[in-house]
């Protein structure tokens, strides 16, 4: 139960425009000569926190998402079928998947003021890394008179000392989309990435701390402090 709750928002370092979506024009004119308008989707997320998570004094290095050709793209997918994936038309993403949620997770866990840092690899000294696989983020067309978005993803966060995965889980988030339309189906994007940070920020800090008691306890000569 999530009780103790406050909201953030995270706004993605690379959405230079306003409302979302909003409407970019593109110039690919074809064969026909025709303007084809194009709606790029910038995700703008209302986050939340847990004053029951404690600060941590270790800092996070989040990888890029590791991803299928199909996902690491900036197209908008529909499953239609066990096995069949097709674009949403006339939309994008502002940026690749992995990137775009590569992005959006160090914002989430940075702005949740919980560590001492967040950032990309190479960028600071970490006492964790944490290492995505997405498995499906995508919209689903099962037959009912909306659609639902998927998200799943395996998560592993590693000691960086060892380099040993220290915990390991898949989130899997279902929201309905309420509708068919695009505006339906990004906020039922936008609310399955909520939960999903939500989730993850905690399971990080509880994980990363257990996994760094152990550690120290097994240390010969006391806690290790650096970060």
């Amino acid at each position: 139960m999530k009780t103790n709750q406050h909201r953030f928002a995270v706004r993605p370092s690379f959405r230079l425009l306003g409302a979302l979506p909003f409407l970019l024009v593109l110039g690919a004119c074809g064969l026909t000569g025709q303007v084809s308008p194009v709606s790029i989707i910038a995700p703008e997320l209302e986050l939340q926190t847990d004053e029951r998570w404690n600060a941590v004094d270790w800092a996070l290095q989040v990888r890029r998402p590791v991803a299928d050709q199909m996902r690491d793209s900036e197209r908008i997918l529909i499953r239609t079928g066990a096995s069949r994936l097709q674009p949403y038309p006339a939309s994008s993403w502002l940026d690749n998947v992995p990137d775009m949620l590569q992005s959006l997770t160090i914002q989430a866990l940075e702005d949740s003021g919980r560590f001492v840092g967040v950032g990309r690899a190479g960028s600071l000294r970490s006492r964790f890394a944490l290492a995505t696989e997405l498995r499906r983020f995508e919209g689903v067309d099962d037959g009912r008179a909306d659609l639902a978005v998927d998200l799943v993803i395996q998560a592993n966060l590693v000691d960086q000392r060892s380099g040993r995965v220290a915990a390991s889980r898949t989130f899997t988030v279902r929201e309905r989309a309420g509708g068919k339309e695009l505006d339906d189906l990004v906020i039922a994007f936008e609310r399955v990435m909520q939960e999903y940070f939500f989730q993850l920020t905690g399971w990080v800090l509880d994980e990363g701390e257990l996994a760094r008691a152990q550690f120290d306890e097994n240390r010969p000569n006391g806690r290790d402090r650096r970060r």
